[in-house]
């Protein structure tokens, strides 16, 4: 799509990484995305490029999450081109797609401190919906109780935990981790074998999230059980949980490293 003579938003291609990654680099320092996940994602529907002049000066991330709901999961514009409207125009192609594809909800998630970018969502129609933390957390550093049992996801389960789990990790969208081999869905299940925990994760990153668990008593126990599932040579995890505030006061005070404290944000389509 061609903006009023001016720049281009077209599909990402796997010759673009080069550029991709100059501007990734620049302002996504802390989360860059790798090379092959970036092929992996030139591949799948949903990942644009901004051009103006043949330059690669933006991107942008969307896709389906769940049933009804849409995720936004990068947007960027290169510093040397911020202040031209682009950001604007990613937007308004984000909010587009959604709702070609009849999207109710759109949901993203924003430095708590990036006021800029608050106040472009703001504009969009989109609020403030929850808090979310990514902590870095050893695994030397649990007490696990050894009272709970940490598994992958069994596919007559998906229903339940689905449902257990809601917005934050719906049915539809487990089936969707489960189609990547790339990810790992995995359950907590207390002494009598209900399920107390379940989460998405990824053992190259390796990392959880969406990460949802039966309250701060079942955390140590939950990220114990991820170790086994991790990839050699990491001694930690990365877990990213949403509307914790328990758990966020655990791993503060245990000293755990936050990489970043987040603001989501949700617009309602209708």
């Amino acid at each position: 799509m061609t903006l009023n003579g001016g720049p281009l938003i077209r599909e990402m291609k796997a010759e673009d990484w080069p550029e991709f990654h100059s501007i990734d680099v620049e302002i996504f320092p802390d989360d860059m995305m790798e090379r092959d996940w970036f092929m992996k994602w030139v591949e799948r529907d949903g990942f644009y490029a901004l051009e103006d002049g043949g330059q690669l000066v933006g991107m942008l991330i969307v896709a389906p999450f769940g049933d009804h709901d849409g995720h936004l999961g990068r947007i960027g514009v290169a510093k040397g081109h911020q202040g031209k409207g682009y950001g604007k125009a990613l937007m308004q192609y984000a909010i587009e797609w959604f709702r070609r594809r009849r999207t109710r909800r759109v949901h993203l998630y924003t430095q708590d401190f990036n006021s800029t970018a608050q106040g472009l969502y703001r504009r969009f129609g989109f609020e403030p919906s929850g808090t979310t933390w990514h902590y870095f957390i050893p695994f030397s550093s649990l007490e696990p109780s050894h009272l709970c049992t940490c598994q992958k996801i069994g596919n007559d389960e998906i229903e339940c935990v689905g449902a257990k789990c809601g917005e934050a990790m719906p049915a539809s969208q487990i089936r969707r981790f489960l189609s990547n081999d790339r990810y790992v869905v995995l359950t907590l299940k207390d002494s009598s074998g209900a399920i107390v925990g379940a989460c998405r994760f990824t053992p190259s990153f390796p990392g959880c999230f969406p990460f949802v668990v039966d309250g701060a008593g079942h955390f140590d126990d939950f990220i114990a059980g991820v170790e086994r599932f991790a990839l050699p040579g990491y001694d930690y995890v990365r877990v990213t949980f949403t509307d914790y505030p328990d758990i966020a006061e655990v791993c503060k005070e245990r000293g755990y490293r936050l990489h970043h404290r987040l603001y989501k944000m949700t617009l309602d389509l209708g």
